[in-house]
């Protein structure tokens, strides 16, 4: 097996398509070359300058070949990397699925364009599929005839080297399975290649944009396809025609497969296709990639992209953006710290002053998963803890809710300051949700040890002397609540346990209503639990497993403590009663969010009320459009509002 390889670091393997080499990847060798990865790009069996596949047996051309070769190649260029990234795009999409499908092992991450993975239909063979979808000029079915053309044609001659007979006859080779499984005879359509040379039917395929069926009706020399002139795009010059050597790879798999029916591929997925590719355009395929069943047969399937009027494999950023999330998730180290009589995890990146982040309800520090990264990337250290009762962080007894006050949750964040940045007198602290709460809290008890806060969604809450919080929520809102429905010990547990914790975790994730969230007793969400939940783009499958699998280990409890201990807390915190926050803040909100519009929070933030109770305040942003989980929703503005702001001190 030929490759072509650039780089070091991490790799990627770049799978080619139809009628394509190792070279179609030319630009994105170089792209992740420089990004620090390294790039390697095979030509596939019967491409190329890959030999040694028996052209005659087309029997050595399945899926079951092609994956085989990639596992050996990957023994052999890998190293000790047990899992590399993966790209395909047409064919080496193709392959790619399967190899997802038969190796997960050896996959940490996939991206594919174009080709979709198409679970296999245990009714019905490929090829009569596409038949019965097309009608038999269908460009798949004419090529079930094509092998004796291949020796035939006698105006090849002059691309030896990179398009000869024998690499053609190669790449054709598994066109011939489904034929012989069809009782064919080869023959049919040598004349319309025979009307060419290779070089104008590369040209023509390459250079194919129609998104509709592509045809090559019998006796009619495909109609103008090769005697219409055409006009090269920017992208592809005659250099790069010139260069390429291979052939259409279409095999006859689907006996072979049939261990693999109804099996997912279960890697972590993203997919790219352009709203112009033919294979986008094929009767169901919009359907299946857009309404769930394409996420059903691939459950960590993370983004689809529909890319307008531009060629797929030409895209360099859509590609890597997944590669590189993976691979800085991967810089992220992860310890044990003892802190305030509890074992607590934290998640941390990066050297620089410190920037301590809290998570809300119900997260953990995978909440803060992308501003880790841009902090570390940006001179700064990034800390974020499980909080007590969360993830992997033990010790707090989760049946007594008085372990879970304000004040225990301040003084765990001064045990880890403590212990961490021991030579720091002063941090940065960035908090959501509950997260916000305890940073306010923790400006107001310990201004001395925070050097500038950025909180989001939850503005500081001065204490009501009159009035404790459960009370206040109840009045507003009733018995229903979420907060007073929180606060009998096991009740909502018991409520949400039938629901699955993968689908309370995406009920609560994807809350978008900007009024107050409701727990009618006996009713749940108030929606059948039958209902399916659509993720926005932001949020991964991914993502959701691994909040799921904390809670599955934890239960809800712990959080759920956090507003049980409200009046608890309002009772010990009395002495703050009139204290102002004195730390230089900024706060941002979105307004679809849910705590945005409690009944005076607006005029609280934006009349005068805010600024005085937190005198440093320096700047309030709303951000139109945003709901609750704001650093997950918008990471990359979240991101550089906080860098702007505490890059100044």
């Amino acid at each position: 097996m030929h490759v072509a390889e650039k780089g070091e670091g991490p790799l990627i393997l770049f799978l080619h398509g139809f009628p394509e080499l190792w070279y179609s990847w030319r630009h994105q060798i170089l792209h992740a070359a420089a990004s620090g990865y390294r790039a390697v790009a095979p030509d596939l069996r019967g491409y190329g300058d890959t030999a040694g596949s028996p052209v005659g047996d087309v029997a050595k051309f399945t899926t079951l070949h092609m994956v085989g070769d990639l596992i050996a190649l990957l023994d052999a260029v890998a190293g000790k990397e047990e899992k590399v990234f993966v790209v395909g795009h047409d064919w080496g999409a193709y392959m790619a699925w399967h190899l997802c499908l038969y190796r997960p092992d050896r996959v940490k991450a996939v991206v594919n364009l174009s080709v979709p993975f198409l679970p296999r239909n245990p009714g019905k063979k490929t090829v009569e599929g596409i038949r019965a979808a097309y009608g038999d000029d269908h460009y798949i079915c004419r090529f079930q005839l094509m092998l004796k053309m291949i020796h035939k044609s006698r105006k090849l001659s002059h691309m030896e080297g990179h398009f000869d007979r024998n690499s053609l006859s190669k790449s054709i080779s598994s066109l011939c399975k489904p034929r012989v499984e069809a009782g064919l005879e080869p023959g049919d359509i040598e004349a319309v290649f025979a009307q060419t040379d290779a070089k104008t039917v590369l040209r023509k395929f390459l250079t194919f944009r129609d998104p509709s069926p592509f045809y090559f009706p019998k006796g009619k020399a495909c109609g103008d396809l090769f005697d219409a002139p055409i006009i090269m795009p920017s992208w592809l010059s005659e250099e790069d025609l010139d260069y390429y050597a291979g052939k259409f790879e279409h095999t006859g798999n689907w006996e072979l497969n049939a261990p693999w029916t109804g099996a997912q591929v279960k890697v972590p997925a993203k997919f790219v296709v352009g709203d112009l590719d033919l294979v986008y355009h094929m009767p169901g395929t919009k359907e299946y990639i857009h309404n769930g069943r394409f996420q059903r047969e691939v459950p960590l399937l993370e983004e689809v992209v529909v890319l307008e009027a531009r060629l797929p494999n030409q895209i360099k950023e859509t590609i890597f953006t997944s590669i590189y999330k993976i691979t800085e998730m991967e810089g992220i180290e992860h310890k044990m710290v003892s802190v305030n009589g509890i074992d607590m995890h934290i998640a941390e990146k990066g050297q620089g002053p410190l920037v301590l982040f809290i998570h809300g309800f119900p997260e953990s520090w995978y909440s803060w998963r992308h501003q880790i990264v841009y902090m570390a990337a940006h001179g700064y250290r990034a800390v974020a803890p499980d909080m007590r009762g969360y993830g992997d962080t033990t010790g707090a007894p989760i049946g007594d809710i008085t372990n879970f006050t304000t004040l225990h949750l301040v003084g765990d964040v001064v045990a880890l300051i403590g212990a961490i940045a021991p030579d720091e007198d002063k941090v940065f602290v960035v908090g959501h949700d509950w997260g916000a709460h305890i940073a306010w809290h923790l400006c107001l008890f310990r201004p001395d040890r925070v050097k500038a806060l950025v909180n989001l969604s939850v503005a500081y809450m001065p204490r009501d002397p009159t009035s404790s919080p459960a009370q206040t929520f109840r009045a507003l809102y009733g018995d229903d609540h979420y907060v007073s429905r929180f606060q009998e010990p096991g009740e909502i547990e018991a409520e949400l346990a039938p629901l699955g914790t993968e689908r309370v975790v995406k009920k609560f994730l994807t809350f978008r209503t900007p009024g107050p969230l409701y727990f009618p007793k006996g009713k749940g969400f108030g929606d059948s639990p039958d209902t399916p939940i659509v993720l926005p783009s932001w949020l991964s499958q991914q993502d959701v497993d691994y909040f799921t699998s904390k809670f599955e280990k934890t239960g809800f409890t712990g959080g759920v403590n956090y507003y049980r201990a409200l009046d608890l807390s309002w009772e010990l915190t009395a002495a703050w009663t009139g204290a102002q926050v004195r730390v230089p803040t900024k706060f941002i909100v979105g307004d679809l969010d849910l705590t945005y519009h409690i009944p005076g929070a607006k005029e609280y933030i934006h009349n005068g009320g805010f600024q005085k109770d937190v005198p440093l305040l320096e700047e309030v942003v709303v951000m139109e459009g945003v709901a609750h989980f704001i650093n997950q929703e918008k990471p990359d503005e979240i991101n550089e509002h906080i860098y702007d702001f505490i890059k100044k001190f």
